[in-house]
């Protein structure tokens, strides 16, 4: 089959996508931030502070599964768009808030639906339209700006808790989203030229007939998705559970505020090397083989943040392993969900996939702040996700890579 290298409107799409995705990555990473002024003001547990977290996932589980087959026809300029306003309208909101309760309800109906509209889902749908034969690369690249929006947001949350009181804070916070996100999702081009309304080619390859008629049974009955989505949702769910109680670890072992926002920016960095890695090698060492140095490398990381106690030090390191090897991860669902279901359906076999991976996310960051709280440490926390990640690996080559035989 003759194939025709990417157009510049189609790096066009990565680049906004980078953008749009750093917006979603600071949903998460600015909100171990975010939670210090929050505690102070509305004084909740440790678990219950971490229930926004848990918020977005079950709201952005329940989303993804009803908007997969939409985006899969809509116009994603328009429904990215929407999500940045979204986005922006959040913290606005939450800084008019007079109690947590209002928070959790803020997270639920406004920044849990802009993180399904401008996040991974919507960013996989639009590349996968657009690429085929260079796809890696492109879902790679596209990652990155979630670690972009990991190292950059909480450094410029932590710099305007400083200036201002966390409410005036959170509305500057609101202006810089909002010149963030509109622009770059009126960048989107939706479809590739001749695809009309409903494409199922993508802009680098020629065209392919695809099934379009596979209804979310027969995705849900495929023992690939359901070990797709178990690998990455072990990974997924421990580095959520990580990132969202780090600033509180670096803390309780005996760091200042700028030093604990330091880890996240270290997390950060090394999610984005990780990101250009996979970008690099995703379409040269397969899928298979990345898993398994993920899950390795992920599941050796929190071993080493299970030695907290040791220092500031040793947190780093941790840190960085588990956002290195845990961030070639984050890419796996959209490197593999056009290749096992096909471009035709892949927002829905994304939203599928998204909902049951946001489900185990539900509970990792209060289940971490729940086991901090009855034992004071967040070591068994991280001995356990250690031992699930390398019981894993046995899983990985039965994974089925290719579409499912009819």
């Amino acid at each position: 089959m003759p194939v025709t290298p990417p157009t510049l409107t189609a790096w066009r799409q990565v680049f906004a996508a980078i953008l749009l995705m750093a917006a979603t990555g600071m949903i998460t990473a600015s909100y171990s931030v975010i939670a210090l002024p929050l505690a102070q003001e509305y004084n909740p547990g440790r678990m219950v502070l971490m229930l926004a977290m848990t918020v977005v996932s079950a709201v952005g589980a329940l989303l993804s599964a009803t908007c997969g087959g939409l985006l899969d026809r809509v116009n994603l300029r328009w429904s990215m768009t929407l999500g940045g306003l979204l986005l922006s309208a959040g913290f606005w909101a939450i800084s008019m808030t007079t109690s947590f309760s209002q928070v959790l309800w803020v997270y639920a109906l406004l920044i849990a639906p802009a993180n399904v509209l401008i996040g991974p889902l919507a960013a996989t749908v639009l590349l996968s339209r657009w690429f085929s034969t260079q796809r890696g690369k492109a879902i790679g690249l596209a990652m990155t700006g979630i670690s972009i929006g990991v190292f950059v947001f909480p450094l410029i949350v932590s710099a305007l808790l400083t200036q201002y009181p966390w409410r005036d804070a959170l509305q500057v916070l609101t202006g810089i989203l909002m010149c963030w996100t509109v622009p770059a999702a009126l960048m989107v081009s939706a479809w590739p030229p001749g695809c009309g309304d409903g494409p199922t080619i993508s802009a680098d390859t020629t065209p392919t007939r695809q099934p379009t008629h596979i209804g979310a049974w027969r995705i849900l009955s495929d023992p690939a998705f359901w070990m797709l989505a178990f690998t990455v949702g072990i990974v997924t769910g421990g580095m959520k559970g990580v990132v969202t109680n780090l600033a509180s670890l670096g803390v309780d072992t005996g760091a200042t505020t700028v030093q604990a926002a330091r880890l996240i920016s270290i997390y950060a960095a090394c999610g984005f090397i990780s990101k250009l890695s996979f970008a690099a090698l995703s379409d040269r060492l397969g899928a298979r083989r990345i898993l398994l140095l993920s899950l390795t490398g992920y599941a050796l990381g929190l071993a080493v943040l299970a030695q907290a106690g040791m220092g500031y030090g040793v947190i780093a390191l941790g840190v960085a392993a588990v956002g290195f090897f845990g961030g070639l991860m984050l890419p796996m669902e959209s490197f593999l969900a056009p290749q096992m279901f096909g471009t035709a359906i892949v927002g829905r076999a994304m939203g599928l996939l998204t909902s049951v991976v946001l489900l185990v996310l539900l509970t990792t960051p209060p289940l971490f702040g729940l086991i901090f709280d009855l034992t004071g440490s967040y070591r068994g926390i991280f001995w356990t996700f250690c031992g699930v990640a390398l019981a894993t690996l046995f899983m990985v080559p039965r994974i089925r890579l290719t579409p499912r035989a009819e």
